[in-house]
């Protein structure tokens, strides 16, 4: 009995901090796209050079980033078919 509530607290904990790793990635995310968003807004007004690889930037990095996880989730749940077989 106390074997099964040990196993229970270590998947648990594992889960929380898989959880707290994806929030913490998440605000990276949200501040590197924020960021691109103002570095865009500013070379554009300024009628910078660096416009066109900024717009770039900002399209693309979040695609990149939504595609990573994708990837990410896809090979999780492989892992977890894996695991029940």
């Amino acid at each position: 009995m106390a074997k099964d509530i040990r196993e229970e607290n270590v998947e648990y904990l594992s889960r929380l901090s898989k959880k707290k790793l994806s929030r913490v990635i998440a605000w990276i995310c949200l501040i590197i796209i924020a960021a691109l968003i103002v570095a865009t807004f500013i070379t554009g007004i300024m009628g910078s050079k660096l416009f066109m690889p900024f717009l770039a930037l900002t399209i693309t990095i979040p695609l990149l980033m939504y595609v990573a996880l994708w990837i990410g989730k896809v090979l999780s749940s492989a892992g977890k078919d894996d695991e029940s077989e």
